[in-house]
């Protein structure tokens, strides 16, 4: 999937719960690293701050996949949910009420 739509000009973000797992995929990074994802996984949004080039990065992607995800605690996914839906809201009028601000994300990993 990250090739095709690479191969068209899209932007894919391919992140990865761990090290290991980041250095298998094209352009991946760890989930914390990307998405500025706090150590402290009680936070309830990513260090994202709107008109960052990382928040530019997440709007011009067209899809996101996350390898390894039931490595990760679950709050990492609604700090991701939350910081998405508000980056997306300048683009997305409805973004508040989509999950991931309307974003596809893909989640793989042994479930």
């Amino acid at each position: 999937m990250s090739d095709a739509l690479r191969s068209k000009g899209e932007i894919v973000l391919n992140v990865a719960s761990s090290g290991i797992a980041s250095l298998l995929l094209h352009g991946c990074r760890t989930a914390h690293l990307r998405f500025a994802i706090p150590i402290a996984v009680n936070e309830v949004t990513c260090n994202i701050k709107q008109g960052s080039p990382l928040a530019e990065l997440i709007v011009k992607a067209k899809l996101i996949i996350w390898d390894e995800a039931p490595m990760m605690h679950k709050n990492c996914f609604e700090a991701l949910d939350r910081t998405v839906r508000v980056i997306m809201r300048f683009t997305n009028l409805r973004s508040s009420e989509m999950s991931f601000g309307g974003k596809t994300v893909v989640l793989g990993g042994d479930f």
